[in-house]
């Protein structure tokens, strides 16, 4: 824009000056350049006027990488230095999830306690020639499903292992299924070939002394070491959902904290701007 010199234009310069303040160096407020002029004839040079958005965001509290690691190791504390109220959901979360964990757990002993107490007492206890030693899972699975194990030796006065040949027990079994593996003749099974690996067969796979059992009370007690064995499997399981639960909540507490200071941490976008140019002759 252009106009001619004169006293006219002398109003709108005061204006410009009392809008526009200018300390001694001629720098206005937060980088504003005031235009100016060396004498009523001089030319009136054009200045650029700028500004930028004040940002009244706080600053985060914490960085991403310090967020994360709070809320792995204690779901919701990022979220509460944040600011966030949703701290209180993943604190409930981890509060419920270790109480329904720990209570699952500890039922899942009982049961497992009272499941091999059970056997020892209405099935092994008389039976066994050694004192008590409990088995593995495998063990007790095979108790619920076989009244007998049979004998381990049904000739102690021979050498070595004669092996149980009733098929209605467990070591039966497993020496019937041995001599069908490796083609042991029932009439003469020590002058078959296979006599040898099917025995080996027998002792890794049969119970011995220490572990032999037989449910005296029929089918019905044995139906309750089977129901107690139920209780402790749906116990486990319900604690290991309970698990999977307790560390889903801290993933997902740790991966909020991070996006949270993240998005806290961006600049805000776009830039206000003015530029007057008031070029004279």
């Amino acid at each position: 824009m252009s106009c001619r010199r004169g006293r006219s234009f002398a109003p709108a310069l005061l204006v410009a000056a009392a809008v526009l303040p200018t300390n001694a160096a001629g720098q206005g407020p937060r980088g504003i350049r005031a235009a100016s002029a060396s004498g009523p004839a001089a030319p009136l040079s054009y200045s650029v006027l700028t500004a930028r958005p004040l940002s009244f965001r706080p600053e985060p509290a914490l960085d991403e990488g310090r967020a994360f690691l709070h809320s792995l190791i204690v779901p919701g504390m990022a979220q509460y230095r944040q600011g966030k109220r949703r701290w209180l959901l993943y604190a409930g979360a981890e509060v419920l999830s270790a109480f329904l964990y720990f209570d699952a757990r500890g039922d899942a002993r009982s049961a497992r306690s009272a499941y091999r107490d059970f056997a020892w007492t209405r099935a092994r206890l008389g039976i066994s020639s050694e004192p008590r030693r409990d088995g593995d899972f495998e063990y007790y699975e095979t108790l619920s499903k076989w009244i007998a194990s049979g004998a381990w030796d049904v000739d102690m006065a021979r050498q070595g292992v004669q092996p149980e040949s009733d098929p209605a027990t467990y070591n039966g079994w497993v020496w019937g299924l041995a001599m069908e593996i490796y083609n042991v003749d029932g009439s003469n099974p020590e002058g078959s070939p296979g006599y040898e690996r099917a025995l080996d067969f027998y002792r890794e796979r049969g119970y011995g002394p220490p572990l032999l059992w037989m449910w005296g009370g029929g089918t019905a007690e044995q139906d309750e070491f089977r129901e107690w064995i139920r209780e402790s499997d749906r116990r486990a399981a319900d604690a290991r959902r309970a698990l999977w639960i307790l560390t889903a909540n801290h993933l997902f507490s740790a991966i909020d904290g991070f996006i949270t200071a993240r998005l806290a941490s961006m600049p805000p976008t776009g830039e206000l701007g003015l530029v007057v140019a008031i070029p004279f002759r």
